[in-house]
């Protein structure tokens, strides 16, 4: 059986620095205080496969190199005087690591889901930077793996991605015996907490509480209804399903080239249309998860700079197409207007349709794929026949899945099964039972191959009619 020893390096050198909390960072506390006592829930797990090669010292001394070369992995947060949230950047820190030996013909993947396992219950204290700890994995005397559970108030997942890429640079470069490759120059948070504040920063969020105002005015009030004769919970339940989907993968290149939009948005469409009918409304507003980081000195940021953005798209129109093509302009001004006053925009969605007449937004769409654009070669792709699209349909699998989320309806995209789209549901069991979340994700299957196959608009209808217009049609 695998066998840990835990470290804990200190480290100094930075700088020490206080400032603002950015507009981030304080989305994710707001998000985190409303999952308390759960303070674990936010935090995330991420690993990175190695080529075997150096020792676990070459792992902790690449550690140490991230948090000296990243502030916001040493950051605590706490409130001030007057109650604001306030970002303090360490000059030095003790991180830990535990490493890992395997027995002989044990698993790594069993290791890692146990240590994952404790980590989920094994929150930290915000105040307390660093808001990271580390793991790593050694076979034969050589790291396979390294891991890392970290706050989000931290990092967002480009920011998971992007340390995933920096650990190998710096631990190829250590074992080769040459100079460490130099930190990408990027904006470290307590900068963008001055830009924020700054008169191009507020002219920024101004524009975006507008942006906000203009899309809760017609958002409706709710996609999920309370059901006849539904009693509250003491507490939400929750459910998660996966779908693995050969059909979908080979049906949305082929709708977004006709439709003209981007894959990810040939899926929001088809989403918005099946949570709009079932809810029998003409619009259907989702949460978007916005990366922000257009501007060029953040590409390379290691932090969290995510936000959850809304977007109301109307479904009315003859054509998909049409739709469509709404949504992808929609979807446009919403990434633009991803920076904004997380409590300006909850007062806003409090009183969207009156004083004291909030909107439920409860409702996310998150395509966390690299690549949402057609690929050069997608032009020359000979058209995909309906019969190859049925038989792919016989492949799809859907399961239950250990995702988990704090919103009614919560959608996650990704690609990581090469050939396959897989997409993953979690639901409120009083928005969508067990059975009902499987049934809307074979729906979503079903939908787009009927749009590739061209006779998707009146198929949809029909179902619609027959479960008298709300479109909950199951497997």
């Amino acid at each position: 059986m695998a066998e840990f020893v835990r470290y804990r390096t200190p480290l100094s050198g930075g700088r020490a620095v206080t400032a603002p909390a950015t507009c981030a960072q304080r989305h994710i506390w707001n998000l985190m205080q409303r999952q308390l006592p759960d303070a674990a829930f936010y935090d995330v797990c991420y690993w990175v496969p190695l080529p075997g090669h150096g020792t676990a010292q070459d792992l902790l001394d690449v550690f140490a190199e991230l948090l000296r070369r990243h502030e916001s992995l040493r950051t605590g947060f706490h409130r001030d005087a007057d109650g604001s949230l306030v970002q303090e950047v360490m000059d030095s820190a003790e991180f830990e690591t535990e490493v890992w030996t395997l027995a002989r013909d044990e698993d790594a993947d069993s290791v890692l889901h146990t240590w994952q396992s404790r980590m989920r219950h094994t929150p930290f204290e915000p105040a307390r930077a660093p808001l990271i700890r580390f793991m790593v994995i050694v076979a034969d005397g050589a790291p396979v793996f390294a891991a890392y559970c970290v706050s989000h108030l931290v990092v967002d997942l480009t920011s998971l991605r992007l340390l995933a890429d920096e650990v190998t640079r710096l631990l190829d470069a250590r074992v080769a015996g040459r100079p460490l490759p130099p930190a990408v120059p990027a904006r470290q948070l307590v900068e963008q907490a001055e830009l924020e504040h700054s008169p191009r920063g507020r002219a920024l969020l101004k524009r975006a509480r507008a942006y906000w105002s203009r899309q809760l005015a017609s958002a409706p009030a709710t996609l999920f209804p309370p059901r006849n004769g539904a009693g509250g919970l003491a507490a939400p339940v929750r459910y998660s399903a996966g779908m693995e989907s050969r059909a979908v993968a080979l049906a949305v290149p082929l709708l977004a080239r006709r439709w003209r939009v981007s894959t990810s948005v040939v899926l929001l469409t088809v989403v918005a249309q099946l949570l709009g009918r079932r809810a029998g409304t003409p619009t259907c507003t989702l949460r978007l998860l916005a990366a922000n980081r257009s501007d060029p000195e953040l590409h390379g940021t290691i932090g969290n700079l995510h936000s959850e953005v809304a977007v109301t798209i109307g479904l009315e129109g003859e054509r998909i197409e049409d739709v469509a093509r709404r949504a992808f302009a929609e979807c446009t001004a919403a990434y633009a207007n991803g920076l904004y006053d997380p409590d300006e925009v909850a007062d806003l969605i409090a009183s969207a349709h009156g004083p004291g007449v909030p909107v439920d937004l409860s409702y996310c769409f998150n395509d966390v794929r690299l690549e949402h654009t057609l690929p050069p070669e997608a032009e020359d792709r000979a058209a995909v026949s309906g019969a190859a699209l049925r038989a792919a349909m016989a492949d799809t699998v859907v399961a239950p899945d250990e995702f988990e989320e704090g919103e009614t309806f919560f959608l996650v995209i990704d690609d990581e099964i090469p050939g396959r789209i897989r997409l993953v549901l979690n639901a409120d069991h009083q928005a969508l039972t067990p059975s009902e979340v499987h049934g809307f994700l074979y729906d979503l299957e079903r939908s787009l191959v009927e749009y590739a196959e061209g006779r998707g608009q009146q198929a949809m209808e029909e179902r619609g009619a027959a479960a008298g217009g709300l479109g909950r049609s199951l497997p």
